[in-house]
């Protein structure tokens, strides 16, 4: 494991993830022994914009039943979960962090829908799966993550079928200045992995993709944090959490604030790239 895999699994990881999933369904009136994957929806998307995000991802990358799709960092599964059951998609789904993997599976048992997603721990730039098996790859606020993204692209260009196509819906560099930090998938630059739009083009198209669409999702994002501003400065809770807001809310309340300021500064930008394997 090199440092910078542990820096991130360590960032990502609660030790007791499970017991706070538990402990904050259980506030909120749900029976955590019998869950719908929608009760999931009020803890269980690691992004802004939570669930209506997921929905709109889907659509944009014009997921169909029976594609079998492989999300790149799962988190706790909330996304796999939505598109097997929203979608009827077949879905393998990896993580770095191992916990997340764990905690993914046993809320995905609770649900019911065990035996359509398939949960691994892995490496998004070294995966564990033959030459085009996938029909889509999905991923969603993972790149900020992974540092090798030409490797990323090319791997991802191995697993996708001829004619699939790869959905990235990212944070990214608007003016190649650092933002501010500490932010939700880093305390410092030292694991943060931004790029400009550009530059993720690029990476894609020698990876062997071939660009599709950019889509500009910055507008709802500013607002979504404008949102989140107003109902901390009003003492109110958001109507959903993101699971790593559970380890320690003050901590992560920081965190978004400072994506809030390196938004509204223009130095981070929120789109959905998608590329084609021809």
């Amino acid at each position: 494991m090199t440092d910078m895999t542990g820096m991130i699994q360590d960032l990502y990881s609660q030790g007791d993830m499970l017991g706070r999933v538990v402990t904050f369904l259980e506030s909120k009136g749900i029976d955590p022994e019998h869950l719908s994957y929608e009760d999931l929806h009020l803890c269980d998307q690691m992004h802004a914009r939570g669930i209506d995000a997921t929905r709109e991802h889907a659509v944009l990358a014009e997921i169909r039943s029976g594609m079998h799709v492989l999300e790149i960092g799962c988190g706790i599964g909330g996304a796999s979960r939505y598109l097997a059951k929203e979608s009827g998609c077949r879905v393998t789904a990896i993580d770095l962090t191992q916990e997340c993997v764990d905690v993914a599976r046993e809320l995905t048992r609770r649900c019911g829908l065990k035996d359509s997603i398939d949960f691994q721990q892995a490496d998004a730039t070294h995966m564990p799966f033959g030459d085009a098996v996938f029909d889509h790859v999905w991923s969603h606020y993972v790149t900020m993550n992974i540092r090798d993204k030409e490797e990323l692209a090319s791997e991802i260009a191995r697993v996708l079928k001829y004619g699939g196509r790869d959905s990235c819906w990212e944070l990214a560099l608007s003016m190649g200045k650092q933002p501010f930090y500490p932010l939700p998938w880093a305390s410092d630059a030292s694991s943060s992995f931004l790029a400009t739009a550009g530059e993720m083009t690029a990476f894609l198209e020698r990876g062997g993709l071939k660009l599709v669409h950019r889509i500009d999702l910055n507008e709802a994002y500013l607002a979504y944090l404008d949102n989140v501003r107003d109902r901390a400065q009003r003492g109110e809770q958001p109507p959903n959490v993101d699971p790593q807001s559970l380890k320690d809310r003050a901590d992560f309340l920081v965190r978004v604030q400072n994506c809030g300021r390196s938004a509204r500064e223009g130095l981070l930008v929120e789109h959905l790239i998608i590329a084609e394997k021809a």
